[in-house]
């Protein structure tokens, strides 16, 4: 049962907004100012005037990342190596960032974006992940062995620390504390492998009973360092944890329609919500995905228009926004199709995209191809 449970696990990760972002299996004398500060503000109508990314189709991989508010980070694969580009939205210039031997899955920053964690495919059952400043020079790396797949999350407190979890083929895992800064490597006996970081070196994870699935469970935090857990909410059906943020939903009805809940960190104390309809999918609720903007405390995310099965459901969702300071919902868009979504640092514009290919301006409610594939 419990080899079942993470199979599925992995399986509605990649189909839904998880966010730990999708990772397909492996085949493999003045202070300086950071990234948000040095960049120039833009209007949106720079970016028509602009020439789109011209890549072979046999090369492209993805748009993975945002480096800062008006460049991107894209995957191309180069034989059987990668290289890390990016692309400036407004001069249209693009560069080289990084390149590697290996076939390169993701690229992730951290929440200051003065760091981005690298995730390769060594060989079919050996996972690499390395940490790249915003220059992409190499700061720390690690191997895992018997690795099929990894998941991660960022530490935003901190943002030098890293949880991640190296599944093997018979979806068992080991957890592991990585540290930028010491490049060292722990490992820890983490209950899930899907954790959000919470202050005080907590992570938080949804305590799933694999022996008898349900729809929802409690959310727990963990101590890293004494091993002490404590209930946070006692039903659940997703979590993210930001900086002062955790967002959750659950409390669904009987007619499928949940709770989405923003409270205040480390008090716990709700300071906004708002109600959605949900669609069941295997033995659990179907979360479309979603991105939080932190500097302008936007969520960002896809609604179906009714709750129900997600098996053959066709009714479409709406794109909205919700301000978690003032509770004001909006349709952007009545119809759009469920993709992943990227929002930039200043959430002017969000990736959007099975691979993040297309450009969303919530302001104007335009959507622009990105990248052109020859």
């Amino acid at each position: 049962m419990k080899k079942n449970f993470w199979v599925v696990c992995i399986i509605i990760c990649m189909l839904i907004g998880c966010q730990s972002p999708s990772h397909p299996k492996d085949v493999s004398n003045a202070p300086a100012l950071s990234n948000q500060e040095k960049q120039k503000p833009f209007k949106p109508l720079n970016f028509h005037n602009e020439k789109k990314l011209s890549i072979p189709f046999d090369q492209f991989s993805a748009v993975s990342e945002w480096l800062n508010d008006d460049t991107i980070l894209y995957i191309v694969n180069d034989g059987t190596g990668s290289i890390i580009h990016s692309f400036d939205l407004v001069s249209g210039e693009t560069d080289i960032f990084y390149q590697s031997e290996e076939l390169i899955m993701s690229v992730e920053a951290n929440k200051t974006y003065e760091m981005f964690l690298v995730r390769s495919a060594v060989s079919a059952t050996e996972g690499k992940l390395r940490v790249l400043s915003d220059k992409g020079e190499e700061l720390a790396e690690w191997k895992f062995e018997n690795s099929i797949d990894l998941v991660f999350s960022w530490n935003p407190f901190s943002g030098q620390q890293i949880v991640a979890s190296s599944f093997k083929e018979d979806w068992s895992y080991d957890s592991y504390l990585l540290d930028v800064k010491n490049k060292s490597m722990v490992k820890k006996d983490v209950k899930d492998p899907f954790v959000q970081w919470l202050p005080y070196e907590e992570i938080a994870y949804i305590d799933w009973n694999h022996d008898m699935p349900s729809l929802e469970a409690p959310l727990y935090a963990e101590n890293l360092g004494t091993n002490e857990k404590r209930e946070l909410k006692e039903s659940v059906v997703m979590f993210h944890a930001y900086d002062n943020l955790l967002l959750t939903a659950g409390s669904v009805d009987d007619n499928g329609i949940a709770s989405y809940s923003f409270s205040s960190l480390p008090e716990l104390e709700e300071i906004q919500s708002y109600k959605a309809p949900l669609l069941t999918l295997y033995s659990n609720y179907f979360i479309p995905y979603y991105d939080f903007v932190e500097n302008s405390k936007i969520f960002y995310t896809f609604e179906s228009n009714r709750a129900g099965n997600a098996d053959g459901y066709n009714d479409g969702f709406q794109f909205i926004s919700f301000d978690s300071t003032n509770g004001l919902k909006k349709v952007l868009v009545k119809e759009m199709e469920n993709k992943p979504l990227k929002c930039s640092p200043n959430g002017i514009y969000c990736l959007y995209g099975y691979q993040l290919e297309q450009l969303i301006i919530p302001s104007t409610k335009e959507i622009v191809n990105l990248v052109e594939l020859s």
